[in-house]
C-alpha cells in the first residue's frame, strides 16, 4: 500500500474535523490527515511550557526538600532526572507525527492491536492522577488564599467549592480540545512566568540555600538524592504517552524530526525545571515543612503576593489540569471506542475528582504523591523503552496508519494483529520489567519484597527498563517478526 493510498484510506475511514480556538474538537483518536495538520513545533513548545507552570508541578520541586535535601541538591536532582527522562522519551516525540494518531494507539504497532490497551490504560491512570493533583493544589490555594485575604472559612465545604471551581474550568477547556488548549498557552505562559518571578521576589528575603531538615528520607544522602532523581525522571515519562495528542497535528512534510523532538523536549524541560526550581526555592524559605506545600506557601507569602498566587492557581488549572483531562478523555475513548471524546472526558473528570479525595483527603499528601510517582514509573519505564525500541529497531519509524485504526473501527486482523491482537514479543518484556519494578520500588503504598536489594537505593526504574528493553531486543532477535514491516512508510512520508 503506498503512502498516498494509506492516507486516503485512513482519511476516508476517520475524517478529522477542523481544529481551532473555540471549536469543540470532534476527532478523538482518529487518524489526522496531512491536510488537517496545521500545528507547529512552536505550538508543542508552548503547550509543554505553559502546561507545567502550575502549582501541581511546583510540588515536585518541594518534594526533594521534604526528603532532607538542600536547595542546590534538589536542583541538581531535578535537572539530572529530567535529562535522563527526556533521553528515554525522544522516540515518543516522533511517533504521533508518523502515525497521525496518539501514542497509545500507535503503540499497537509494537504491542498488537489489543495490546495497545496496555498503553491506553497506563496513560489514563497517569492523566487522572496528575489531573487530580492539579485540582487539589489549585483548589487548596484558592481556599487558603481567600481565607487570608477575606477571612472566608477553610471548612470542608469551602474546599469542596474551591476544588469544584478548578474542576469546572479544567473540564470546560478540555472539552473544546486541541485548538483551544494550544491557543490559551500563548496567554498563560507570559502571565504565569511573571507571577512566578514575582514569587521569587516575594520569598527571596527568607531564602536559605543551605537550609535542610538534616534527616534524609532514606537514611543517607546518596540513596535519598538518587530517589529524588527517580521522582524527577517521572516527569518526562508521564508525558511520553500523551505527547502524541499534539505531535499528531504536526506534518512531517513541513517539519523535520529534529524540530519536533527539540521543541517537545525543550518545552518539557523548561516547564518542569522552572517550576521545580520555584518549588525548591520557596520550600527553602519555610521555617517548618508541613504535609501540604500549598498551605505552607500561602501562609508564608507576603500579603501583596496573595492575589498573584490566586491567579497562578487558576492558570495552573488551565495548564496542567487541562492537558491531563484532555489526554484522559482520548485514552478512555481508545479503550471504549463506542464512546466519543466528549463523553469520555466527562467520565474521566469525575474519576479524577474521586482520586483526588482518596489521595489527598484520605491519606498524607507527601506519601501519596511520592508513592504514586515511583509506582507509575515502574510501568511507564518499561512501556516507554519497549515503544522506543519498537520505533527505532522493529518498525524503523515506518507505520501503516490504516492498520492502526482497524481495532477502533471494530475490525480484527491486519498488519499489527500478531497473535489474537497481542504481540508477545513486546508484552512479555513489558510485564517482566514492570514486575521487577514493582518488586524493588521504594514506596509507602505497600512493602516491596526487594526494596532493599541495593542497601536502600531505589533501583526499580533502571532495573525495570533494563529488563524490559533487554528482553524485547532478545525476542526480536530470536523470534523475528514477519509480514509487519515490509516497506510501509510513515503516515506523513
Amino acid at each position: 500500500m503506498s503512502s498516498a493510498t494509506s492516507e486516503a484510506a485512513a482519511s476516508t475511514a476517520s475524517p478529522a474535523p477542523a481544529d481551532g480556538f473555540g471549536r469543540v474538537e470532534r476527532a478523538g483518536v482518529d487518524f489526522v490527515p496531512l491536510s488537517e495538520r496545521h500545528s507547529t513545533p512552536g505550538n508543542l513548545f508552548r503547550v509543554f511550557v505553559g502546561g507545567n507552570l502550575a502549582l501541581s508541578v511546583v510540588i515536585f520541586g518541594w518534594l526533594p526538600i521534604t526528603f532532607g535535601l538542600s536547595f542546590w541538591e534538589a536542583i541538581a536532582s531535578s535537572a539530572t532526572g529530567l535529562v535522563i527522562g527526556l533521553v528515554l522519551m525522544i522516540p515518543m516525540t516522533l511517533l504521533g507525527a508518523r502515525t497521525g494518531t496518539n501514542n497509545p494507539v500507535s503503540s499497537g504497532a509494537h504491542f498488537g492491536m489489543r495490546g495497545r490497551l496496555l498503553g491506553s490504560t497506563l496513560t489514563l491512570i497517569f492523566a487522572i492522577a496528575y489531573a487530580a493533583i492539579a485540582v487539589w493544589t489549585s483548589g487548596e490555594a484558592l481556599v487558603a488564599g481567600a481565607h487570608r485575604l477575606f477571612g472566608t472559612p477553610e471548612s470542608d465545604t469551602a474546599f469542596l467549592i474551591g476544588y469544584s471551581v478548578i474542576a469546572i474550568e479544567v473540564v470546560l477547556i478540555a472539552l473544546y480540545g486541541h485548538g483551544t488548549i494550544v491557543a490559551l498557552q500563548k496567554f498563560i505562559i507570559p502571565i504565569a512566568a511573571v507571577l512566578l518571578i514575582l514569587g521569587v521576589i516575594a520569598f527571596a528575603p527568607s531564602f536559605d540555600a543551605g537550609r535542610s531538615t538534616g534527616e534524609y528520607l532514606l537514611g543517607d544522602f546518596w540513596p535519598t538524592w538518587l530517589f529524588a532523581v527517580t521522582i524527577s525522571i517521572g516527569g518526562p515519562l508521564s508525558y511520553a504517552p500523551s505527547i502524541g495528542d499534539y505531535t499528531r497535528r504536526i506534518s512531517p512534510k513541513r517539519f523535520s524530526d529534529r524540530q519536533v523532538a527539540l521543541a517537545t523536549c525543550a518545552g518539557v524541560f523548561l516547564g518542569l525545571f522552572a517550576t521545580a526550581a520555584f518549588g525548591a526555592f520557596t520550600a527553602s524559605t519555610f521555617t517548618e515543612l508541613s504535609p501540604s506545600y500549598v498551605a505552607d506557601l500561602v501562609a508564608a507569602a507576603p500579603s501583596w503576593y496573595l492575589v498573584p498566587l490566586l491567579l497562578l492557581a487558576i492558570l495552573g488549572g488551565f495548564g496542567q489540569g487541562v492537558i491531563n483531562v484532555y489526554a484522559s478523555g482520548l485514552d478512555l475513548e481508545s479503550i471504549v471506542p463506542r464512546l466519543n471524546r466528549t463523553q469520555t472526558t466527562l467520565i474521566t473528570s469525575g474519576i479524577a475528582v474521586v482520586v483526588m479525595y482518596l489521595g489527598v483527603i484520605a491519606t498524607d499528601a507527601i506519601s501519596s504523591i511520592t508513592a504514586m510517582t515511583v509506582v507509575l514509573n515502574a510501568f511507564a519505564g518499561p512501556w516507554v523503552i519497549v515503544n522506543g525500541i519498537g520505533f527505532l529497531v522493529a518498525r524503523r519509524g515506518r507505520y501503516d496508519p490504516v492498520a492502526l485504526q482497524r481495532f477502533g473501527l471494530g475490525m480484527s486482523g491486519g498488519r499489527y494483529w500478531f497473535w489474537h491482537g497481542w504481540n508477545p514479543r513486546a508484552i512479555v518484556p513489558f510485564l517482566a520489567g514492570s514486575l521487577i519494578g514493582l518488586l524493588t520500588v521504594q514506596n509507602e503504598l505497600y512493602d516491596a519484597p526487594l526494596a532493599n536489594l541495593a542497601g536502600g537505593l531505589d533501583l526499580s526504574l533502571p532495573l525495570s527498563i533494563a529488563v524490559a528493553g533487554g528482553l524485547y531486543l532478545l525476542a526480536l532477535r530470536l523470534w523475528p517478526e514477519t509480514g509487519v514491516d515490509d516497506g510501509v512508510p510513515g503516515a506523513g512520508e
